[in-house]
């Protein structure tokens, strides 16, 4: 099982350019595992960062791929259908939410409960999730060849809306973070940590990994 410790840093979340060169000072954590490589054997270069202030968690995703598009145009659309980044997290044994995001910033967001039905973001919650996609806000056609991007989030903890957390310090959950896009040309199902499942499947929290607030 991956493991990993998300250092506090103080950062101001209104300053940027101070939050991307804090970005530099922290160590990329690859998203590498091709679980289903016969049937999906692409495997773009993805990785992430990330650090806390306390309230926020800063999350930077970077990816190298093959032969993009950008069709989703609203949040809580497909998103998994385009460039997509993903961080599931746990914050208990029974509930995990999973937060997904387009290369262009188009998001989702839900909770799943044992025993419930899944529950979708409130609007004005999902407005406090700051997004700064590096290919911009704007939908785009297929663009061929090898092409870069990142995207930084910004996410407070009360973004976990079904419990009562206000801060991310000292904090031990379980997660997991992924890169996909199902109806790219080259389609892809990428992990963090290991996923030991006959078919693509990420709502699987059996298979988070531990990440720990200092």
């Amino acid at each position: 099982m991956n493991r990993l410790v998300i250092k506090k840093i103080e950062a101001d979340k209104t300053d940027l350019e101070q939050i991307k060169n804090l970005f530099e000072q922290i160590e990329s954590t690859p998203i590498s595992n091709c679980n289903w490589p016969e049937a999906f054997p692409y495997t773009p270069q993805a990785s992430f960062k990330a650090f806390h202030n306390g309230e926020h968690l800063f999350l930077q995703f970077n990816v190298t791929e093959k032969d993009l598009h950008s069709k989703i145009t609203t949040d809580f659309g497909e998103v998994w259908t385009d460039p997509c980044v993903e961080i599931f997290i746990a914050p208990d044994a029974d509930t995990y939410y999973n937060f997904e995001c387009t290369c262009i910033g188009k998001m989702l967001v839900a909770c799943h409960s044992t025993g419930k039905e899944t529950e979708r973001m409130p609007l004005d919650k999902l407005a406090t999730i700051e997004r700064y996609p590096t290919l911009g806000y704007d939908n785009f056609e297929l663009r061929s060849g090898e092409n870069s991007w990142s995207i930084i989030e910004i996410i407070p903890a009360s973004a976990l809306f079904n419990h009562k957390i206000e801060k991310w310090d000292g904090a031990k959950m379980r997660a997991n973070f992924y890169k996909c896009g199902d109806n790219l040309p080259n389609p892809h199902f990428l992990s963090w940590n290991k996923i030991d499942f006959p078919r693509p499947n990420f709502h699987l929290p059996e298979f988070f990994g531990e990440i720990t607030f200092e």
